[in-house]
């Protein structure tokens, strides 16, 4: 349940985004709001993991566009 928690906070925050926008968004309200805190090592780097995986989509998608 946690994980699918996270996946629905990252989809708020990168919805309706261009490519551009998530590689460029700074992600450090995760740090700000305390949230990694609260999170064990394991799902703290799944999270970090997540953030990178989109953007690394975002980029593949804004290379296929150009």
């Amino acid at each position: 349940i946690l994980t699918k928690g996270l996946v629905a906070l990252l989809l708020r925050v990168f919805s309706n985004r261009t490519p551009q926008e998530i590689i460029d968004a700074a992600t450090q309200f995760i740090d700000e709001i305390g949230l990694k805190e609260h999170l064990s090592p394991p799902r703290a780097n799944g999270l970090v993991s997540m953030i990178k995986q989109l953007k690394l989509y975002a980029l593949a998608f804004q290379a296929k566009l150009a």
